[in-house]
């Protein structure tokens, strides 16, 4: 049997991978997605953000052994140019998302690889079935460096999710997704377009349908002990959030409160930490933040010092998210008892 079909007048699945310095990983990507069964043709567009190793060699010997399926593009780098991590992550993004030309689109990061031969096949004929979704969403395995591995989600039930149901409490990683390709009707831009990562880029999509969701993991969520996000401190983690909940605001203010809620443990950490930490411990965070003029992440890195009338402010707002976010809990709480989760 054909692992795809090669029908050129109409590409179904773009599947979209991104990379830097991969070089050891990035085969295992490439052959996840390669090796997909499905009854329509599908391409793979990597999109590489300057590696300095081997990492587009090794993608382009298989361009030259699947001619016609995979495209490349690269973001070359100067040397001695500090560059905004979060603006070129989404920059590499956004470069192969604009030149994708199928039907449906799906991110992969280049670490990370699809677990399931029927992932493909089985999203888009769920899109092609339920025209309120704008996105389809599998569980992930996360793979930890031991062997060890433990779904992401506890969620058990196959459901439609709004942005209402989802955003309280719920996270899945873009390469979770699989969605309608609406680049050119609704292109990200301002804040959105320049950090254009995974709670951001789920968000978009919530503006415009629904998520269906299927419980079964069909990737695999690498967790390496020297990632970026693995390499930061709890403060760092809240600080990066804040980042996107200030996205969030700016997208669609008419969520705020739903944002409060998502990012109440954000808050809570950087609430509890004020007065003990500068723009030095919030890196690089606090220079993106600067840079940006990102209102509402500021007020927040503000704690740092002493601002009577600040923490006063925001100490307000902790205890109205903190609310929402406990009443969210109670009520998956009855959902998990209803079996409903």
């Amino acid at each position: 049997m054909l692992k795809y079909l090669v029908m050129a007048e109409h590409i179904k699945v773009s599947v979209l991978i991104t990379t830097y310095n991969l070089e050891g990983v990035i085969e295992q990507a490439l052959k996840s997605v390669l090796g997909q069964e499905c009854g329509f043709d599908y391409e793979v567009i990597a999109g590489d953000d300057g590696s300095t190793d081997r990492t587009v060699e090794i993608i382009k010997s298989y361009a030259d052994r699947y001619p016609g399926k995979i495209r490349i593009f690269t973001m070359p780098r100067e040397a001695g140019v500090k560059y905004n991590p979060v603006h070129r992550a989404a920059a590499n993004r956004l470069n192969i998302l604009k030149e994708a030309r199928g039907e449906y689109c799906c991110f992969l990061d280049g670490d990370d690889h699809y677990t399931d031969k029927k992932r493909l096949q089985r999203m888009a004929d769920i899109l092609d079935a339920y025209s309120d979704c704008i996105m389809c969403a599998h569980n992930l395995w996360m793979v930890y460096e031991n062997g060890d591995k433990h779904k992401l989600m506890r969620m058990k039930k196959e459901h439609k999710y709004s942005l209402e149901q989802y955003w309280k409490l719920l996270f899945l990683q873009a390469n979770a997704l699989m969605f309608r390709n609406i680049y050119a009707q609704h292109t990200p831009t301002g804040a959105l377009a320049r950090n254009f990562d995974d709670n951001n880029i789920t968000f978009w999509l919530f503006k415009y349908g629904k998520m269906y969701y299927l419980p079964e993991c069909m990737g695999a969520y690498m967790q390496s002990e020297g990632s970026s996000w693995n390499k930061m401190s709890e403060l760092q983690h809240a600080a990066l959030n804040m980042t996107g909940y200030n996205v969030e605001v700016l997208t669609a203010p008419q969520y705020r409160e739903l944002s409060d809620i998502r990012h109440y443990n954000d808050l809570r950490v950087l609430y509890e930490q004020r007065g003990t930490y500068g723009p030095e411990d919030l890196q690089p965070f606090y220079d993106n933040a600067k840079e940006e003029d990102m209102e509402e992440a500021l007020k927040v890195y503000g704690l740092g010092k002493p601002d009577p009338a600040l923490e006063k402010e925001l100490g307000r707002r902790l205890s109205r998210s903190k609310r929402g976010y406990m009443l969210a809990k109670a009520q998956r709480a009855i959902q998990k008892l209803a079996g409903k989760y």
